[in-house]
């Protein structure tokens, strides 16, 4: 056959209602088409009035009557009363004219009485009737036994595979037909042949295996699987009737979505007739709302199907809907079940160590266990991106994932699946041996924070039924259209770059994931609420504790003290020296009461309040303090105390930083004791930085050293080496300089060198500033 002369295929691209070619065939006016199939006649009527208002040519041959006999006339005047009747019924139930079709009716045509099947359909304010044949073997109870049989082989098989190879030979079985074929759906509705039954007397080529491209079965005819299950072409050989519309009817364009008989699209009669096929009956296969596949069956010479056979396929075709989906449902429930557990480890992981990284990549279950043939996976939260297994560089997958945010992500779900990244975002084609596939789901709406999964690309053999390209025609006038595939020889593509899908169950638990890792983070979120609140009720109490202190301790000390005045003023010439002695020891315990009270009330200012930040010149600071605290030690007459010039500036809260001076300056001196030749020093300077690090300020002392084992616990609150009972301090002073130096992100440490012992410290990282780097030279602190 050549697409020129295939006068069937004209005929009906003669009746569209507007020009089909090349530039518009994806919107090929399937529903609208003005023919029927040469099987039946069909009238469509006002379902208020019962009036015809469209008829197909070919009534004579079903009712005995003209088209032109029966266009404007009421049905009461065409069909007989029984039929008329049952059409109110009908009208009058909820479910139409489900359990009414096929209404079997006697005709009398070219004076014979025929009995013939009237399936009638709903569609707006229209009726539809088809009136076809009624085959006389689906009139016996036979019909109840077939069926029976055939739901009852189907529903006893258990293995998925074989559900689909036996069912294709029930089918097969009962039709008659030449070759029956299951035939599944993929993502982008490119069909594969998974099974099938074929007649051995034919010697006919197998298809099983064999994919077939989208086009084949274009959109809207998938689309009408969705309303009208079961399509049958009965002929491709006979012409069509055309259907006359009356001058009164509202619509332009009859709907036939609904109509069995429904003429056949001129580019897939051209198909089929390449294909060698004359009847086609394909049956939809539907899981939930969604088109899975279809049972294709196939027959190379004429074939009569009686409705009552189409009725049964379209049960046999929810029955297997339905078994599927259960098998399907199990099958979603036992990898649900699975993911769930690692799920909500997950989740208690990340609860128990209050650590999003830790709680997704360390212990008995990561992110790498959630999904099957996951390559690697990469997290990103609060600007800290962490990766596991093998993925693209850190700065690759961040530029992904905002290529995803302002390209492909769907905001309202927030996230974002892709089995072949490489051709949609071809920076990432470099990473398709192990980042082919990419699930992503965004922790917040703004993309912020995100966790994705790879999975490496896998390469495919297809094999096509043929090479999947549409022909382009161009006719003798030089209209343009699309012609099907004319070869149907098997055609091999190899698949580089993509993944094993994402599928629905994948997609389902990575958002349930990510409502499980807000809940922990939420619940996290609401802990440290609770601490803060109970830090700022210990700082309220802490004011509340200081002003106590300072008042109501002074008191007593202030009244001791002036008893201690008094007696000495009163009774001092009366005293012994002893009882002087013992007065003078009273008042010496209150003053060091006031000044323990002072260090605590001290220490407790400094963990309060905000920091008032600004750079500060430490060495006019550091002379200042050597300056006030010089004359209370002026019982070391050759005390040696040297502050280095230009010390580099620091920046702090210059009050905090003068206390901690002051602290670490009088410690030093309270504390050193003489070199080998009699001199007592202390020395205020700094260390240079090492590599990348801080700035090092020290305070030098000359001693003998601090043993080891003190070395940390000094900073320690009341901590105190000196035996000495004579020897000044609460063991106060340095606890408030490692509280200091912490409150500016800062540490504090001694060590036994410089002129005997040495305090370290750096108040931040950031405050090794370009001074550092300046090349100026002054004298650093140099190891003893």
């Amino acid at each position: 056959m050549h697409l020129q002369n295939d006068p069937v295929a004209n005929s009906v691209r003669e009746v569209y209602p507007y020009r089909v070619d090349l530039e518009n065939c994806e919107n090929e006016p399937l529903r609208h088409i003005r023919v029927v199939q040469s099987f039946a006649c069909l009238i469509a009527v006002d379902s208020d009035t019962l009036i015809v208002r469209h008829v197909s040519e070919n009534t004579d041959r079903f009712l005995g009557l003209h088209w032109e006999e029966i266009i404007d006339r009421p049905l009461s005047s065409i069909f007989n009363r029984d039929l008329t009747e049952q059409l109110s019924i009908g009208l009058g139930r909820e479910n139409g004219f489900e359990s009414l079709n096929p209404i079997q009716t006697l005709f009398t045509v070219n004076g014979q009485q025929l009995l013939k099947n009237v399936i009638v359909h709903r569609e707006g304010n229209r009726l539809l009737l088809e009136i076809e044949n009624s085959a006389d073997d689906f009139r016996t109870s036979g019909y109840q036994q077939i069926l029976a049989r055939a739901v009852a082989r189907i529903q006893n098989i258990n293995n998925h595979n074989r559900l689909f190879t036996e069912t294709a030979a029930i089918l097969r079985q009962l039709t008659g037909y030449d070759r029956v074929m299951v035939y599944r759906f993929d993502k982008n509705y490119n069909g594969e042949v998974i099974a099938e039954s074929l007649n051995k007397d034919k010697n006919l080529e197998p298809f099983h295996g064999l994919f077939y491209p989208h086009t084949d079965i274009p959109k809207q005819a998938r689309e009408l699987y969705l309303k009208n299950r079961v399509r049958l072409i009965s002929d491709i050989t006979v012409p069509p009737s055309n259907i006359r519309s009356s001058p009164q009817a509202e619509e332009k364009y009859l709907d036939l979505s609904m109509a069995g008989s429904r003429g056949v699209s001129p580019i897939h009669l051209e198909y089929l007739g390449y294909m060698g096929v004359n009847n086609s009956l394909s049956v939809a296969i539907i899981l939930g709302d969604k088109l899975w596949g279809l049972f294709a069956l196939h027959h190379y010479s004429p074939k009569t199907v009686d409705y009552g056979l189409r009725n049964l396929l379209l049960f046999l075709g929810q029955i297997f809907s339905g078994h599927l989906s259960m098998q399907a449902a199990g099958s979603y429930r036992e990898k649900t079940l699975t993911r769930n557990l690692v799920r909500l480890a997950l989740g208690e992981h990340i609860s128990k160590t209050r650590d999003i990284f830790t709680g997704l990549t360390e212990g008995s279950y990561t992110l790498m266990n959630i999904f099957a043939e996951t390559s690697g996976a990469a997290i990103s939260f609060e600007g800290r991106v962490e990766t596991m297994g093998e993925t693209p560089p850190t700065d690759a997958i961040q530029k992904l994932t905002n290529w995803v945010t302002n390209n492909g992500v769907d905001h309202d779900s927030l996230i974002y699946t892709s089995d072949s990244i490489g051709k949609e975002y071809k920076p990432f084609q470099s990473y398709c041996d192990y980042a082919a596939g990419v699930l992503i789901i965004y922790l917040n709406p703004d993309h912020a924070d995100w966790i994705c999964w790879f999975r490496p690309g896998l390469s495919r053999k297809i094999t096509w039924g043929g090479k999947p390209e549409k022909e382009l025609i161009v006719s003798e006038q030089g209209t343009r259209r699309l012609g099907p595939r004319r070869s149907f020889e098997r055609y091999v593509e190899t698949v580089d770059g993509c993944s094993a899908p994402w599928d629905q169950g994948e997609i389902d638990t990575a958002y349930t994931l990510r409502i499980t890792i807000i809940n922990s983070m939420i619940q996290h979120y609401s802990e440290v609420k609770q601490t803060n609140e109970r830090l700022k009720k210990a700082y309220e109490d802490l004011e509340t504790f200081s002003y106590t202190v300072s008042h109501d301790l002074r008191a007593p000390l202030r009244a001791i003290n002036g008893y201690a005045e008094i007696l000495e003023e009163e009774y001092g010439q009366r005293m012994d020296d002893e009882a002087r002695t013992l007065i003078g020891g009273i008042q010496r315990g209150v003053d060091q009461m006031n000044t323990f009270i002072t260090d605590i009330l001290e220490l407790s200012r400094v963990g309060t309040g905000g920091l008032k930040l600004s750079p500060v010149d430490v060495s006019p600071l550091a002379n200042e303090i050597v300056a006030e605290l010089r004359p209370l030690y002026a019982r070391t007459p050759d005390l040696e105390i040297r502050v280095v010039k230009d010390l580099p500036p620091v920046v702090a809260d210059r009050r905090l930083l003068r206390q901690l001076y002051t602290n670490l300056v009088s410690n030093a001196l309270k504390y050193m004791e003489p070199t080998e030749d009699g001199r007592f020093a202390v020395e205020i300077g700094c260390r240079p930085p090492t590599g990348s690090g801080p700035l090092v300020y020290t305070v030098s002392n000359s001693g003998s050293g601090i043993e080891e084992e003190y070395l940390e616990t000094i900073f320690q609150m009341f901590s105190r080496l000196s035996s000495n009972s004579q020897t000044e301090g609460t063991g106060v002073g340095l606890a408030i300089v490692e509280r200091i130096t912490s409150r500016h992100n800062g540490k504090v440490w001694v060590t036994n060198d410089g002129l005997g012992v040495t305090f370290n410290f750096y108040l931040s990282p950031e405050n090794a500033n370009d001074y550092v780097t300046s090349g100026k030279d002054w004298p650093f602190l140099k190891p003893a």
